[in-house]
């Protein structure tokens, strides 16, 4: 019999899990899977760093598996993560450490042949997406500076007519800078250009 943890996970605290932990459940005793622990969370898919993902991850990666789980089981990929590249990320470090990953309800299963293409299609498509984002905003910044547009923040407004008339009344320039609302260092560029 292999040991097994689950994983649940709602957007809000007015919604409950209760209908994933029954898919889980049944999901091992079709299998034969010992249900060692589920974990819960109920906070938003868009952020992995949600409080029992990271203990499980934690127990299973950093603690070495005490429990020597097999698999991870959650109804749908979504419970897990929202982008593909989470996904890709978390499921590879799963396959890192030798533990399997399937949900009940979309028959996506590493455990078999099919599902491991699968993970790897969808590895591919990752991989694809961020060259695509990438090359996409490369194009957009070379765009952008062949119009004319400028890196960095944009230049502080100062008021040089009023920063040379205080000049010339020889007010020191640590108190212009201070009257400016700038740094002495940008005051001494702005002086320079």
């Amino acid at each position: 019999m292999k040991n097994v943890y689950g994983y649940v996970r709602v957007s809000s605290r007015s919604q409950n899990y209760d209908l994933q932990v029954e898919s889980i459940k049944a999901f091992c005793r079709m299998r034969d899977y010992e249900l060692v622990k589920i974990f819960g969370d109920q906070q938003s898919g868009k952020d992995m760093n949600r409080v029992e993902f990271q203990k499980m991850l934690d127990t299973l990666i950093e603690f070495k598996n005490p429990q020597s789980i097999t698999t991870l089981i959650v109804t749908k990929l979504d419970r897990v993560g929202r982008s593909v590249s989470d996904l890709v990320g978390f499921i590879k470090k799963l396959n890192v450490n030798k533990i399997d990953f399937a949900t009940t309800l979309e028959s996506v299963d590493t455990t078999n042949s099919q599902g491991r293409l699968f993970f790897h299609i969808m590895s591919a498509l990752a991989e694809y997406e961020r060259e695509l984002i990438n090359e996409r905003t490369d194009a957009g910044l070379r765009k952008y500076l062949a119009e004319g547009g400028k890196m960095g923040k944009p230049k502080k407004k100062i008021d040089m007519v009023e920063v040379h008339r205080l000049l010339e009344l020889k007010v020191p320039k640590t108190v212009i800078a201070r009257k400016m609302k700038v740094s002495l260092p940008t005051l001494y560029a702005r002086l320079s250009e």
